[in-house]
């Protein structure tokens, strides 16, 4: 008697977690009597690892669900039997073969014939798991933190991801030689642990691999990847015996030329998450993208502008009172990434010059002290009078000690000081608080300012300098009798120069090249002598009658690019004496020989 034909309908895959209902279908081709038929689903789940004596095996039946389909009776001959298996999953890994450990699910039909063979039959199954819903997780993570050192950084859209889809990222490499295009080698690596009464072994599953290259050139910037995942890609599971958890790893370098790399911890979902989650589109910026951004969203929330970034990657200002402040951002190569902080002023006229200490500089130049034990051991200190600018030093000096978060001080003039100290990443935090002790600082040297003289030595009516300085809309730097203000529509520039650390001149200059016709830009005048060099210059007549009753003392005048520029001689005698009323003077005269240059400007004409 021949054994019943056994099939099945059910689905395939599994879903664990779901109700499962198989229908057994039993055809007899005469008529059998049986015993019994049971259906059985049992998992089996396990691991092993080493080989011959050394082997460890671990392994677990799970689930192992058996259900009698039928009890004893006659299956009729030519007559297909319909039976219904019911059975649910719970604690179940998804099926698969990674390295040494393995999960799979296995149907069997058990038909009990009374003295004869019994019919066994038996069917594999696929098991997954039906995921939540999934969260996207924006990822940035670099292999070190240290500022100096080489680096890696890799930027992903999530790290919550789902078999089948694309890996969307951005990576960007830092003090590494880009010279030539550098390859990243990407692996995705399947990392899975096995659980053996206690001990955790670690073992790899089969890599999946990809590649991208950064431009010749493009260090510190950022470079868009992405990678295809397998749509029969193992989900990450934790059961009894073991646990699968997946990697990104990228990796660049050679034994020579140094190594480097990063691993990002992923986790990875089933396959059938795609139909309730929107695609990855961006990956978030990293390098100097991402903290270009970090940067611009600071300067809007906190009323900063964009500035001229010079050296620097980029940068953002503010201006307060007189001063401006500046936050910047400046990739190296392979001397790092350096956030830069400074404040930089019109000119404090000392003649200043600070710097980090050395012992040769003590030993062999003697500098400005303040004091204050700490500073006057760390700084060498400049300035063209000690006595002119210690009391605006001891003013500033103890809160400039305080601003622990700019980094050491790189150097500090009249017109500018600055702080940097070299950075793997600048968040906002970085920024909010550099820009609050910048505004500490700025504060400190506004309020310290009236503490700065005129130059010692030179006989100077503070009263009437302020009045010019009011006239022009500008402000009087004291140290150097300084002021850059606007008459007529044309800046002004103006202030003392030196011969051998004394104040000789004032130096004054009118206007720029963007104002006037192309005729005035185009007229090109010199005369060391003006009131008698320009007799014999062939110049207008109007330039003549001008410059003809300038005083002798006025000397080296050039208009050149649309600026008129001259030079005022102090008067001699022991001190000398700066004349702001002359100064005046001088400045309404190179106005007006702009005017004359030019008849449509000004109200010289």
């Amino acid at each position: 008697m021949a054994r019943p034909d056994v099939t099945i309908s059910a689905p395939d895959p599994l879903f664990v977690g779901e109700p499962l209902t198989i229908e057994v279908n039993v055809t007899a081709s005469t008529e059998t009597k049986v015993d019994f038929i049971k259906a059985r689903l049992t998992g089996d789940q396990g691991w092993k690892d080493g080989g011959g004596e050394s082997k460890i095996t671990e392994r677990l039946e799970h689930p192992d669900l058996e259900q009698e389909l039928m009890g004893p009776g006659v299956l009729p001959a030519a007559t297909t039997t319909v039976l219904t298996a019911r059975f649910t999953l719970y604690g179940v890994p998804p099926t698969h073969e990674h390295g040494q450990a393995w999960s799979r699910m296995r149907f069997s039909v058990h038909v009990s014939i009374p003295w004869r063979l019994d019919g066994r039959y038996k069917y594999d199954f696929t098991v997954r798991i039906p995921p939540p819903l999934v969260e996207r997780k924006p990822l940035v993570v670099r292999n070190t933190s240290v500022p100096d050192k080489p680096r890696i950084e890799i930027g992903l859209a999530s790290t919550e991801l789902i078999a089948g889809e694309e890996l969307v990222g951005t990576c960007a490499v830092f003090h590494l030689d880009d010279k030539e295009p550098r390859e990243i080698a990407l692996a995705l690596v399947p990392e899975v642990a096995l659980l053996n009464h206690g001990r955790l072994r670690e073992t790899r599953g089969e890599v999946i691999t990809g590649e991208l290259v950064i431009p010749a050139g493009a260090a510190g910037t950022s470079v868009p990847f992405r990678l295809q995942l397998p749509t029969s890609m193992t989900p990450t599971f934790e059961c009894a015996t073991h646990a699968l958890n997946w990697w990104l790893v990228a990796r660049t370098g050679s034994f020579f030329g140094g190594k480097v790399d990063v691993a990002v911890p992923l986790r990875i979902h089933d396959k059938s998450a795609s139909k309730t989650t929107p695609r990855l589109e961006a990956a978030p910026r990293i390098g100097d993208e991402r903290i270009a951004t970090v940067f611009a969203q600071f300067a809007a929330k906190h009323r900063w502008r964009g500035g001229e970034p010079g050296a620097a990657d980029f940068a953002i200002e503010r201006d307060v009172a007189e001063l401006d402040l500046r936050l910047a951002y400046e990739y190296r190569g392979e001397a790092g990434t350096f956030f830069v902080a400074s404040l930089h002023a019109p000119g404090l006229g000392l003649g200043l010059a600070v710097a980090p200490a050395s012992s040769v500089r003590h030993l062999f130049w003697k500098d400005v002290e303040v004091d204050i034990a700490a500073w006057d051991r760390a700084h060498h200190v400049k300035a063209r009078f000690p006595d002119q600018a210690i009391p605006f030093l001891r003013a500033v000096v103890p809160r400039l000690m305080k601003l622990a978060s700019l980094g050491p001080m790189l150097r500090w003039s009249d017109s500018e000081i600055v702080f940097e100290r070299k950075v793997a990443d600048v968040r906002e935090e970085d920024l909010v608080t550099a820009a609050a002790d910048l505004a500490v600082l700025a504060q400190a040297i506004e309020s310290s300012l009236p503490l700065i003289t005129t130059p010692p030595g030179l006989v100077a009516e503070v009263a009437q300098w302020e009045a010019l300085a009011e006239k022009l809309g500008g402000k009087l730097w004291r140290g150097d009798l300084s002021i850059r203000g606007v008459l007529d529509n044309a800046p002004v520039d103006l202030g003392l120069a030196w011969i051998a650390e004394q104040p000789a001149s004032v130096h004054v200059a009118v206007g720029d090249r963007s104002m006037g016709s192309d005729e005035l830009r185009k007229a090109v005048i010199r005369l060391p002598r003006p009131a008698s060099d320009v007799l014999a210059a062939n110049a207008a007549e109007r330039l003549v009658d001008l410059i003809t009753r300038w005083p002798s003392d006025i000397v080296d005048l050039v208009v050149e690019n649309g600026v008129a520029s001259a030079v005022y001689l102090l008067r001699g005698g022991d001190p000398p004496v700066a004349d702001a009323e002359r100064v005046r003077t001088l400045v309404e005269g190179l106005r007006a020989v702009l005017a004359a240059l030019d008849p449509g400007t000004g109200p010289y004409r």
